[in-house]
């Protein structure tokens, strides 16, 4: 079962889920990911995450392995938690856990929509090589695509959870901004990367409750 599909399940267990809740954007599926902010740790303990990826870290995938394959599995992830402990240990449990949860489409079009509001889409015309035809090309905007993504972790991100226990309850655009600024790229990356599944998570969770209304009615 991949992680999209674990998301999907955890949100829609009994007891979690409600439909006025997801219809408000509460009942979408969430995502714990804890965040270093030492440089070379952070960049580290990704590629261990990494690696534990490529070793096929899911019993899926086990299932279909000898035991000897399983044996070889199992000491491999075993050496990468263990480094990645030590790692987090000299840290001192410097660890933040960042929870994002997912929104619906119609609240990430209003996003979309408002950064279009702040910095219009503009066109250039170009001809093409191939046709000789002159076409209408979108021009680039780097600070319409930072305010795009600073936005939707402004959204997305609900909590952080400091090494002490401390929470903060979401983030506003300054903070998002800065985050994305001063946080290690490797944690950068790690959070983009989770936004960008639960997007996915988000849209198979609301299939999900399609398909069963349509069955029971």
């Amino acid at each position: 079962m991949s992680d999209v599909e674990d998301m999907v399940t955890e949100a829609m267990k009994p007891g979690k889920f409600k439909i006025v809740d997801a219809a408000r954007d509460r009942a979408f599926p969430e995502l714990f990911l804890d965040v270093y902010l030492d440089e070379s740790v952070a960049f580290m303990i990704s590629e261990l995450d990494e690696a534990l990826l490529e070793a096929g870290n899911s019993a899926d995938r086990k299932k279909a392995l000898s035991k000897k394959e399983v044996d070889v599995f199992e000491k491999r992830r075993d050496e990468i938690l263990d480094r990645k402990n030590e790692l987090i240990d000299q840290m001192g449990g410097a660890k933040y856990v960042f929870h994002i949860k997912g929104i619906s489409e119609g609240a990430r079009q209003d996003i979309y929509d408002k950064t279009v509001e702040q910095f219009p889409l503009k066109y250039e015309k170009n001809r093409n090589p191939f046709t000789g035809v002159m076409e209408k090309e979108e021009i680039d905007n780097v600070d319409r695509d930072r305010y795009f993504s600073d936005s939707l972790w402004e959204a997305y991100i609900v909590k952080i959870v400091a090494p002490d226990g401390e929470e903060q309850k979401g983030i506003n655009m300054e903070e998002a901004r800065e985050l994305r600024r001063s946080l290690p790229a490797a944690s950068v990356a790690k959070i983009s990367e989770g936004i960008e599944k639960l997007r996915i998570a988000s849209a198979a969770f609301m299939m999900s409750i399609n398909e069963d209304f349509l069955a029971k009615s």
